[in-house]
């Protein structure tokens, strides 16, 4: 083989090795696909009255009570268990009555020595009247037996008013059922010693709902007695219509109130201790709101905008919206946006026009209102 075709078939290998060597670095060099941006979404909504925005009420019976014996002693006997129904007057519970009796018996027996001294001191006044009007008894006569029959008559009345203590007493050892109700606790069992006081029994009533909800004082401050406030419970389509009765006057710890609606129409499914989900008036009357993080400067018209997500492309599009008042944590939109719009609620500001994004995953449905 000449040294000419010896040069050209090394140049040839060099040429190929050369070409691998650099696809070989285009490989290593191709930067890998960016992944979508993560963003959390909001449907916009209107509901009648404004934009909602939830709180959690629980469900409670309108009557409750714990039941206790006013004076202590042992237990005798319990009649009735949880989740059994009572009737208003049932006997629920009732405590040894052997004590209370010989108290009662020893309140009778001093109620009858307390008359019977009465009687006496009278009778002695009377023969110290007549004898000081016959001029046969001093003055300081007369008045020792006015003092006397003063004190008899001050010990017959503490006689008689223990007495009545001791008869309160045997009443009290039973306990009956103030309303219909049903039973939720038993705290006691027979044969055990209560205190005065100690709740035994839990009864709720049965049949009238009503929920309670702690409300910041931004919120109270907007509601009235009377209105009417939109709930869902959790894992059911159908709302449920709740009038707000009152609110209370006091602020607890954090600014928050207490605010007591009550069910309107008949609520089958629930029961005590159930959480709803309130939807309260937070924009004015028929307008859209969205957080104060949906929304970014713009220029090309409107006075801000949001983006929008478009679920089949997968990609956010810039909307330019026309604002309105803040309430809150919230803006409302006068112009640019309609119920059903989906936008992104936080992260706005590193996005761009068309940008391919994947939503926020969240495993709790109250980041949502509980919506299915």
């Amino acid at each position: 083989m000449s040294t000419g075709t010896l040069i050209r078939a090394a140049s040839a290998c060099l040429v190929a090795l050369a070409g691998a060597m650099l696809a070989g670095c285009d490989r290593e060099h191709t930067a890998p696909p960016i992944p979508p941006r993560v963003v959390k979404l909001e449907t916009v909504g209107m509901i009648a009255g404004g934009d909602a925005t939830r709180f959690v009420a629980t469900v409670r019976q309108e009557q409750r009570a714990d039941l206790a014996f006013e004076g202590g002693g042992r237990i005798a006997m319990m009649t009735v268990d949880v989740g059994d129904r009572v009737r208003r007057g049932q006997l629920l519970a009732r405590l040894d009555q052997a004590p209370i009796q010989l108290k009662l018996r020893q309140a009778e027996a001093q109620v009858r020595a307390a008359a019977a001294q009465w009687r006496e001191r009278d009778s002695q006044w009377r023969q110290q009247q007549a004898m000081f009007t016959d001029g046969s008894a001093s003055r300081a006569t007369l008045t020792s037996a006015e003092a006397a029959l003063d004190a008899a008559a001050s010990q017959r009345q503490t006689a008689e008013a223990e007495l009545a203590l001791a008869q309160r007493a045997l009443r009290q050892s039973e306990i009956r059922a103030p309303f219909d109700a049903s039973v939720v606790a038993r705290l006691a069992q027979p044969q055990g010693d209560a205190a005065a006081g100690q709740p035994v029994l839990q009864l709720e009533g049965v049949g009238r709902l009503q929920a309670v909800a702690v409300l910041p004082a931004e919120v109270v401050s907007r509601l009235q007695p009377g209105s009417v406030i939109r709930a869902r419970r959790s894992g059911v389509a159908d709302p449920l219509s709740l009038r707000l009765r009152g609110v209370s006057s006091r602020l607890d710890a954090g600014g928050s109130a207490q605010a007591i609606l009550d069910l309107q129409g008949p609520a089958p499914a629930l029961r005590s201790g159930d959480s709803l989900l309130l939807d309260l008036i937070e924009g004015p009357a028929g307008a859209l709101t969205v957080p104060l993080s949906a929304v970014v400067a713009e220029t090309r018209g409107g006075n801000a905008a949001v983006f929008i997500y478009h679920a089949t492309a997968g990609r956010v599009t810039r909307r330019p919206v026309t604002l309105g008042t803040i309430s809150g944590e919230r803006f409302a939109v006068h112009a640019g946006l309609k119920p059903g719009d989906q936008v992104v609620a936080a992260g706005a500001a590193f996005l761009s026009d068309g940008q391919a994004v994947q939503p926020l995953a969240t495993e709790s449905r109250l980041a949502t209102g509980g919506a299915q």
